[in-house]
């Protein structure tokens, strides 16, 4: 009986991540809709993203573009060449949910970092790489995140972030 209730669960979750991927169009940092087009210049586009500041919890400051609008959000770090040390991008949802990453057309690594409500760390996928044929992989916790932050590979490490710290995220404030 528990096995029998093990296997059912073991499915439901597996269609249900399998679902979630789809749905979400995969990773943020790239759709499935973007993957036939060619790279776009990063620097037009992206120039007039809104930042945030991401405070570690030894002090150490991210600046990250805000990935605010649903294009941006499918985009993320697709075809850039680099991520500095320093810089990331912050994700932010409507509402807590399965968030599936992939690394279709990103170029380099990245640590992808998802925080609950309070922006509290909930999983890590360190040092994550470049996806290089289909079909890409797909990355999550078994949570529901409300945020996610990407950042250069090895960072997560070298800041010594584990599940269970809190970030500090500032937004700029409106213009209006």
């Amino acid at each position: 009986m528990i096995e029998e209730s093990l296997m059912s669960l073991a499915s439901v979750a597996t269609i249900a991540v399998l679902t979630l991927g789809v749905t979400a169009g995969g990773c943020l940092a790239g759709s499935k809709e973007e993957a036939g087009k060619t790279a776009a210049p990063v620097a037009a586009k992206d120039a007039d993203a809104r930042r945030a500041e991401v405070l570690f919890p030894n002090n150490f400051l991210v600046v990250a573009e805000i990935a605010d609008t649903p294009e941006r959000q499918q985009k993320g770090y697709m075809f850039r060449k680099e991520v500095r040390e320093g810089e990331g991008m912050v994700f932010l949802f409507a509402r807590p949910d399965f968030h599936l990453f992939w690394m279709k057309n990103t170029l380099v690594p990245l640590d992808i970092i998802w925080m609950d409500e309070s922006s509290t760390i909930i999983h890590i996928e360190p040092n994550t790489p470049p996806c290089k044929g289909d079909p890409c992989p797909s990355y999550g916790p078994m949570r529901k995140a409300s945020s996610v932050l990407e950042v250069r590979a090895g960072t997560a490490a070298a800041q010594g972030l584990k599940s269970g710290d809190r970030l500090r995220i500032t937004f700029p404030q409106s213009a209006d």
